[in-house]
């Protein structure tokens, strides 16, 4: 078989290269991308789309079947070449395509390949709005073998710098940058060019590259920093260095992790209550949203900026969506995934912008006397158990409600698995998009409250 249905998931197509997903893979789903763009948009002649790719060497054959099967549907290429996710979400907006699709397959390891797909405006194409009719076509029968057409492809080499000076419109000129020391760790992603080209612009900066080669065989470390592990050296390198604080990315670069001048990681969801101090400064009454995985200090500490914050469900296709709806203008989910209402020749797109938060947190450290650390300490209230799994043998159906059932006094919330609200603690539940796992947070007010109702919580789960 030339492909694993099971690579098809909610929010991309990600696979094991050459057994799970093959070049026969990617020219299929040019194909079927075609044929649900032309649906999509059957009043729109000469479609055209953004192709990206990340450093993994199997992106290049992929990549190449890709476009193949892009021209036998008759769809013009804009090739942006190598490129962050992000990087890929702003060319589409950019260049006012119909859609695109970036090869990648973010921190999977290195035997793994993948697609992320938009349609116009970056909007995401997810499970429910295409990937699954996607896959009924890649594996089916009706794909018909033509003769292979010419690829008709531009390629862009400024879309990078076009990018930055995107993001530096959101520059608060008003603050100084102050001559900062700060450490990155890429992991050998494709976090390194967009990062090293975006602080250039700003020399006073002391930066210290950590893992700065393209490398998709990640030959130091999983590139995903919201494994504490995979921080170990970057922690290490700040206590060398005595720096300011430190940032990590993933292996396509859409999530960014920081770590506080004492080596201390920044929760994404403290990240998000921090940036509403400065997000919100003439901007009084802005939407900002939060998963509903955030510390209770995230949305507090928006209302005490004077904004609205708004609950979301996990998952990028939903907040971008609720971001759409609401004309939010950032939102924070706990995974790391940041996102920014960025608008180009009046056309509004929603998608992560690590840059424009390293912006943020360079500007908050500049214009304050206070350390990371001094910043944040106060955003740290509550006692939150981070995510904890579970492998799960009976149906997660049955034990969301024994749970509901034991704890039925509390105030629940049913927006994605299950969240229960007491005066002195809340915790949710949930399960995962892709295994048959069930993801628990807790939250109390003390240590004590957390780690009690945790291990009531775990009793029931794992029973």
């Amino acid at each position: 078989m030339h492909t694993n249905p099971n690579i098809f998931k909610a929010y991309d197509i990600r696979g094991l290269y050459g057994s799970e997903l093959t070049e026969e893979t990617a020219y299929r789903l040019g194909r079927a991308y075609g044929q649900f763009l032309r649906k999509e948009y059957p009043n729109r002649p000469g479609l055209k789309v953004v192709i990206a790719r990340d450093m993994r060497e199997s992106g290049i054959k992929l990549e190449q079947e890709l476009k193949q099967g892009l021209a036998d549907e008759n769809i013009h290429i804009i090739n942006i070449g190598l490129a962050s996710t992000p990087m890929f979400y702003y060319a589409v907006l950019e260049y006012g395509v119909d859609g695109g699709i970036v090869i990648t397959a973010s921190h999977n390891p290195a035997a793994y390949n993948g697609f992320k797909i938009v349609k116009e405006q970056a909007i995401p194409v997810s499970g429910d709005t295409g990937i699954y009719s996607m896959r009924d076509i890649v594996m089916g029968d009706t794909i018909k073998t033509v003769e292979h057409k010419a690829i008709i492809e531009t390629n862009k080499t400024h879309t990078l710098e076009d990018y930055i000076q995107n993001v530096l419109e959101y520059r608060n000129k008003s603050i100084t940058i102050q001559p900062l020391n700060i450490v990155v760790d890429t992991a050998n992603g494709m976090g390194y060019p967009a990062i090293k080209a975006f602080l250039d612009h700003f020399p006073q900066l002391q930066v210290t590259y950590l893992y700065p080669e393209l490398d998709g065989n990640f030959p130091n470390h999983e590139a995903n920093p919201l494994k504490d592990e995979t921080l170990i050296a970057l922690k290490a390198k700040i206590q060398e260095l005595g720096a300011d604080f430190g940032i990590a990315g993933d292996g396509d670069f859409d999530r960014v992790s920081f770590v506080d001048n004492t080596g201390r990681t920044i929760r994404p969801d403290i990240a998000t209550a921090l940036l509403a101090q400065i997000l919100l400064i003439g901007r009084e009454g802005t939407k900002i949203l939060y998963d509903l995985r955030s510390s209770n200090i995230t949305p507090e500490e928006i209302v005490r900026q004077g904004g609205i914050a708004l609950q979301t469900r996990v998952g990028h296709s939903f907040i971008k969506a609720q971001m759409r709806a609401e004309k939010a203008f950032f939102a924070g989910e706990f995974s790391g995934h940041f996102y920014l209402d960025v608008i180009k020749d009046g056309k509004h797109a929603y998608f992560e912008n690590p840059l424009f938060v390293i912006l943020k947190i360079i500007e908050l450290l500049s214009e304050n006397e206070l350390s990371l650390q001094q910043l944040t300490e106060p955003l740290f209230p509550y006692s939150h158990s981070g995510e904890i799994n579970f492998e799960i043998s009976k149906p997660k159906e049955v034990i969301l409600d024994m749970i509901k059932q034991e704890f039925s006094e509390g105030h629940l919330n049913e927006l994605d698995g299950i969240r229960i609200d007491y005066p002195e603690y809340w915790f949710s539940v949930r399960a995962s998009n892709t295994e048959p796992v069930l993801r628990l947070i807790v939250e109390g007010k003390t240590k004590f409250k957390m780690e009690d109702i945790k291990s009531k919580l775990i009793d029931i789960i794992t029973k």
